[in-house]
């Protein structure tokens, strides 16, 4: 009776392990992608209304065979879209609004009513704020690379 209770604690910790170990993580291939990475920018624009901005991210490949999906920056994933005028992969990324008014008190029930922030939009990766990763389809495989420094272009401010 010990003996088959050992064994089934074993088993239930092997499976325990394999799940765990099978679960879905992303692998970023940093060495020979079918592409060259010719230039890789973004530039932060502002909305019309206070709290809306966001980000627009331009990425140029040498091997327009090579379809590029999606992008990772700055803990937003969105869908590359190809301009054929420029032959440049290109998305605008709404950030989150973080401007929001919070009453803070050292009595918490002052602290009614502030909204809970949404941690929930997590992405796969650990990035720098001039980090992006692309995902690309490979012989029916999703491969990820990592563009390691993304030029930031600052828009002229008017007078």
């Amino acid at each position: 009776m010990k003996t088959l209770k050992k064994t089934s604690i074993g088993i239930a910790v092997i499976g325990l392990l394999l799940f765990i170990s099978c679960g879905s993580t992303s692998k970023i291939s940093e060495n020979n992608p079918p592409f060259k990475v010719l230039s890789a920018t973004y530039t932060e624009w502002l909305g019309g209304q206070p709290g809306v901005n966001g980000v627009l991210v331009s990425i140029k490949i040498d091997n327009l065979a090579i379809k590029l999906d999606s992008v990772y920056f700055r803990n937003t994933s969105a869908l590359l879209k190809l301009n054929k005028k420029t032959t440049s992969y290109n998305v605008s990324i709404v950030l989150p609004n973080t401007n929001k008014n919070l009453q803070l008190d050292i009595d918490p029930r002052k602290e009614f009513g502030n909204e809970v922030p949404d941690i929930s939009t997590k992405i796969p990766f650990e990035l720098n704020d001039n980090e992006a990763v692309v995902s690309y389809l490979q012989k029916g495989k999703t491969n990820y690379y990592k563009i390691s420094s993304l030029i930031e272009i600052k828009k002229e401010k008017r007078k």
